[in-house]
């Protein structure tokens, strides 16, 4: 096995090894004679929302840039909005990107 582990495997492993230790003091002895310091297991940190709300934020924005721009139909603002449009896209793919980030991390499932 020559992988490196992801985050959250490496949680679920510590977590596991934490509840054997719990359990058998035995092994607990000889777990902590094979290693130097071993912290606590850690929860891996949780990406949350992320950009989300920003994207959401540009998005009503937008619509209220973009119906003042269609009725008053000034360059200016119609140039805003098409920065503002490029500005939402690009955090909606970078969201998009993180969001897809952990389904290409685990290892497929073998085809029967």
């Amino acid at each position: 096995m020559t992988e490196a582990l992801s985050r959250r495997e490496q949680f679920l492993l510590a977590q596991i090894e934490q509840d054997l230790r719990a359990e058998d003091t035995e092994l607990d002895r000889r777990l902590t004679t094979m290693r130097w310091d071993v912290p606590p297991p850690q929860e891996p940190q949780s990406e949350g929302q992320g950009g989300a709300p920003a994207v959401r934020a540009l998005g009503v924005l937008l619509r209220g840039l973009l119906a003042s721009a269609a009725t008053a139909s000034v360059t200016a603002m119609t140039s805003v909005c098409a920065s503002l449009w490029g500005l939402t896209l690009a955090c909606l793919a970078r969201l998009v990107g993180r969001w897809a980030r952990p389904l290409s991390t685990d290892d497929p499932e073998p085809a029967d």
